[in-house]
């Protein structure tokens, strides 16, 4: 089986390192921005090759992996779904936009390939997924991160945050999951993860907090409905490629990689 891996940023770096050794896999296709970054990682694995285009290799791939940012899955996601191969996303909160999650849904319909969206770094979400089918009253999550964690942005400019100068536990942001991943778009795609697993982007109630006493990246899942109560707390080491990201996100896109080349589905 051959696949496409988009970036090699600390999640596409962590997965491309990873399927090395995967026997199912044989060829993992790599591209990025940065060509630099890309060639050099396929100088220390075998199985990578850097493509800069990669149209040329759809028509061998069985699965492209989108670990970039939102922007690459606005290009990416279409490209793929449009030639019937299987994608999988990791820039969950470009289905924020209404109409591209609309278009891509139908798409792979159409074209009768699988979108495939990992739990990134949080747990539940099988359980979330599972509950939703009756019906649910909330969804709620609190993320808590240390500044380190968060990037520049306008919308915290626009509120007088400056995470770096934060010395005490500050809640930044309270409101839908889709203003929260429109706002933060490098730091909640749990919270676009939730949101298709759950009730929606709108029903989903987001909590973020900058805290400099931590120094995991923490997620806290609360939903209740006809199902009972569901209450997760998941607490992430950061990636040691990339503060922004937690680990667990990259091992989770692993995780569903091994479970798609594979015969086995635990958690389905």
């Amino acid at each position: 089986m051959k696949i496409c891996v988009i970036g090699c940023g600390a999640i596409g770096t962590t997965i491309a390192r990873a399927v090395e050794d995967m026997p199912e896999i044989e060829t993992t296709y790599l591209t990025d921005r940065s060509q630099e970054c890309a060639t050099k990682l396929q100088e220390h694995t075998k199985k990578v090759r850097y493509i800069p285009d990669i149209v040329p290799v759809l028509p061998e791939i069985k699965l492209v992996a989108e670990a970039a940012s939102q922007d690459a899955a606005r290009y990416y996601v279409p490209l793929a779904l449009s030639a019937g191969v299987d994608t999988l996303i990791m820039s969950v909160g470009v289905f924020q936009d209404e109409q591209f999650q609309t278009d891509a849904f139908r798409l792979a319909k159409r074209k009768g390939a699988k979108i495939f969206i990992p739990s990134g770094a949080i747990g539940g979400i099988d359980a979330l997924s599972a509950a939703s089918l009756e019906g649910m009253d909330e969804v709620t999550l609190t993320t808590t991160k240390p500044p380190s964690a968060f990037g520049p942005s306008p919308y915290l400019e626009s509120k007088g945050f400056v995470p770096a100068n934060i010395r005490v536990r500050t809640e930044i942001f309270y409101g839908s999951a889709r203003e929260a991943v429109k706002h933060f778009p490098q730091n909640i795609n749990v919270a676009a993860t939730i949101s298709l697993a759950g009730i929606g982007f709108e029903k989903t109630m987001i909590r973020i907090v900058c805290d400099p006493q931590v120094k995991t990246n923490e997620h806290n899942l609360r939903a209740k409905g006809k199902f009972g109560e569901l209450d997760v707390v998941t607490r992430n080491v950061p990636s040691p490629r990339n503060p922004k990201t937690s680990y667990l996100a990259a091992l989770s896109a692993i995780s569903a990689i091994k479970k798609i080349s594979g015969n086995t589905w635990v958690g389905a």
